[in-house]
């Protein structure tokens, strides 16, 4: 049985870091397409054409596994990354707990600075929150995904490894993992510019 405090603390770690989280390219119509490639990409070439791409938000689908006490609870979901007019993320997703909890849903919202959470049909509550889920310390190196070239860039932050696939074509995200103690989470982008602006809820 998971506790309401390890949920809630999950669930910001989760929204706040990626987690805290594409085969359907819908930004480009060349997308399939490599781009030209700086003859040295390192992360922040890479950060410079995210950056500077048109990408204003993007959906994605949600999977992954939360452990809690060596116990493994599969989540799925989805959800959209706004990067304009300002950085939010927000998610809803289900827990399948094997109990009698039965399948738990959340909803998750992060915007100026603050994460919001709502379990089921309950109150909403928050706490701040800081960081990106789009943060990019180090490049990995360049990758196909789908047919599709892609840089592989990456974020560690303590005992939390964030793995994000941008494509070449229009420097948009194609995937993002999250890997930490708590589990592993997996957004995987198919459309994009298509979003409502996120609202504080």
């Amino acid at each position: 049985m998971i506790s309401k405090e390890s949920r809630y603390r999950r669930m910001l770690l989760t929204a706040g870091v990626a987690v805290a989280l594409g085969t359907t390219a819908c930004g480009s119509a060349d997308a399939g397409t490599p781009g030209p490639t700086p003859a040295q990409v390192t992360a922040d070439t890479v950060r410079a054409a995210f950056d500077s791409s048109t990408m204003k938000n993007a959906h994605f689908r949600l999977h992954g596994t939360f452990i809690v006490k060596r116990n493994y609870f599969p989540l799925t979901g989805d959800g959209v990354l706004q990067l304009a007019p300002r950085e939010a993320v927000a998610m809803t997703f289900r827990i399948q707990t094997y109990s009698s909890q039965g399948l738990l849903k959340f909803q998750v919202v992060t915007i100026g600075g603050r994460a919001y959470l709502r379990v089921g049909s309950g109150r909403w509550t928050s706490k701040p929150s800081s960081g990106s889920m789009v943060t990019i310390n180090s490049y990995v190196g360049e990758e196909i995904m789908s047919g599709t070239a892609v840089w592989h860039v990456r974020s560690v932050s303590g005992g939390d490894t964030n793995d994000i696939w941008i494509r070449e074509a229009d420097a948009y995200i194609v995937q993002l993992v999250d890997v930490s103690t708590s589990g592993t989470l997996t957004m995987d982008f198919d459309s994009y510019n298509k979003s409502r602006a996120i609202a504080k809820p």
